[in-house]
């Protein structure tokens, strides 16, 4: 095999295989409340929108810190198959009143 086929060969294969490489998704917290975070250990603990209370693991710590968490904050967690919180957003607080009034009707 000469070297142009085998530079070919290479790309198609990591242009397969990278995409594969990041994270997936297992479980989506739309809308979560934090009820207490860990900036030493990187850890999260919110409150589900079902009443569950869950601590995880924050995948990137800078996320945390990016992100300015604090107690009662509404935040969309995503998890990944390692129950690792691998993306934090928070949500705007004017938009929760109208998801209760939507799910009275």
């Amino acid at each position: 095999m000469n070297m142009r086929s085998l530079m070919f060969v290479t790309l198609i294969w990591v242009g397969m295989v990278a995409p594969v490489l990041g994270f997936q998704t297992a479980a989506v917290f739309p809308v979560s409340r934090v009820e207490h975070v860990d900036l030493r250990n990187h850890l999260l603990t919110f409150k589900t929108q079902d009443g569950q209370l869950r601590m995880l693991r924050v995948a990137d710590s800078l996320a945390m810190r990016r992100e300015w968490l604090s107690k009662g904050d509404l935040v969309s967690i995503e998890v990944d198959l390692d129950d690792q919180i691998v993306n934090i957003v928070k949500v705007d607080r004017r938009a929760e009143p109208d998801r209760q009034m939507s799910r009275r009707r």
